[in-house]
């Protein structure tokens, strides 16, 4: 099975099937994720654990 090497920036599904994209790498395997919500009572981004690679799916779009 081919190991996923996500980067920063790059746009992924989790394995809980949420969209999250990928915006700092806090070091080899885990990194905070954008995950889009504006609402005041779901502030994931300041609230969620950073993203683990083995939280990912796959990789949906990378930037170039």
């Amino acid at each position: 099975m081919k190991k996923i090497k996500p980067q920063e920036y790059d746009l992924v599904l989790l394995k809980n099937g949420k969209k999250v994209g990928l915006i700092d790498q806090l070091d080899e395997t885990h990194f905070w994720a954008d995950y889009g919500i504006e609402t005041e009572e779901e502030k994931l981004f300041w609230e969620a654990p950073p993203v683990s690679v083995d939280d990912i799916e796959k990789v949906l779009y990378r930037p170039e």
